[in-house]
């Protein structure tokens, strides 16, 4: 891994800090339909706009780049876009279900990303599929970490959402990520932000029921660094989504900053109220760095 996370550019103006993540949904399509969902709801992606947002990610001052959605890749030529950020010096970070990681393999993928960052909400099937429905396949997630985990060059990061219907699990889970050897492990508190987010009713979990058992995850997968996300912490993103615009999550839902079709991100980013949320969320990538 590079020893810094800043990437080559600067913005021209505004606030002084350089972006440090963009969250980019390259797609809303998904091959799983999870009820805890707070991505962009399933629709006919404007696909044709996809280069064009991809240059004004590509030169905005953003030190890393996450390719999500959606499943990114149902994108066929995700590695491309990766490549070039690469080149320019910015960290490219992989969010997947990890189902379709060995098959794209197969096809040709390029694995030109910084991190693989891989999904497991469960340590059974059982678990796993309560969580993401029928379709999961946890056997083709644990593929894809040792998969990862035995490339070298790319670190490897398993994520958990934590809600009322895996919390009893999450003991035999963070020993089971114990084994895995991540280079990180992040859990995220359950969130009812999205349109698609339809399971409330199972999820829900204070922030007090969250942090103690974070607190018990930590302890049970040491020495895995483990960095949890509490609902605040996962507000801190920058999102451009499949149309280009800016987003940021509030506690209802996403506000829409502006779009990058239109003018610069980095202008967009000058006039936020306040970066620090979104400093503070991506944090994490600093114990990838070697």
């Amino acid at each position: 891994m590079p020893a810094t996370l800043m990437g080559p550019g600067r913005p021209s103006g505004g606030r002084a800090e350089q972006i440090p993540s963009i969250d980019w949904w390259v797609t809303s399509r998904c091959n799983l339909a999870c009820d805890f969902c707070y991505g962009p709801a399933p629709t006919k992606d404007p696909a044709g706009l996809r280069e064009a947002i991809f240059s004004a990610i590509a030169s905005s001052s953003t030190a890393a780049v996450t390719f999500c959605g959606g499943e990114p890749l149902i994108v066929r030529g995700l590695d491309r876009y990766a490549r070039q950020l690469v080149d320019l010096g910015k960290q490219t970070v992989l969010n997947t279900n990890g189902q379709f990681l060995r098959k794209r393999l197969q096809q040709g993928l390029e694995l030109v990303f910084s991190v693989v960052g891989l999904s497991i909400d469960g340590s059974t099937d059982a678990v796993h599929r309560a969580m993401r429905g029928a379709r999961a396949d946890l056997e083709a997630v644990l593929d894809a970490a040792r998969l990862i985990a035995d490339t070298p060059g790319i670190g490897l990061k398993l994520a958990t959402v934590v809600s009322a219907v895996n919390r009893d699990d999450l003991p035999t889970l963070a020993s089971l990520i114990g084994q895995l050897k991540p280079d990180v492990w992040r859990l995220y508190q359950y969130s009812a932000r999205g349109a698609q987010n339809v399971g409330q009713q199972r999820h829900l979990l204070t922030e007090d029921e969250f942090r103690s058992l974070a607190a018990m995850a930590v302890d049970r997968a040491a020495p895995v660094p483990t960095r949890p996300s509490d609902e605040s912490l996962t507000a801190g993103c920058l999102i451009v989504d499949p149309e280009g615009n800016v987003l940021q999550p509030n506690a209802v839902g996403y506000a829409s900053l502006g779009n990058c079709l239109a003018e610069p991100i980095d202008d967009i980013w000058a006039r936020m109220p306040s970066s620090a949320p979104i400093i503070e969320n991506k944090r994490w990538l600093s114990v990838l760095a070697k």
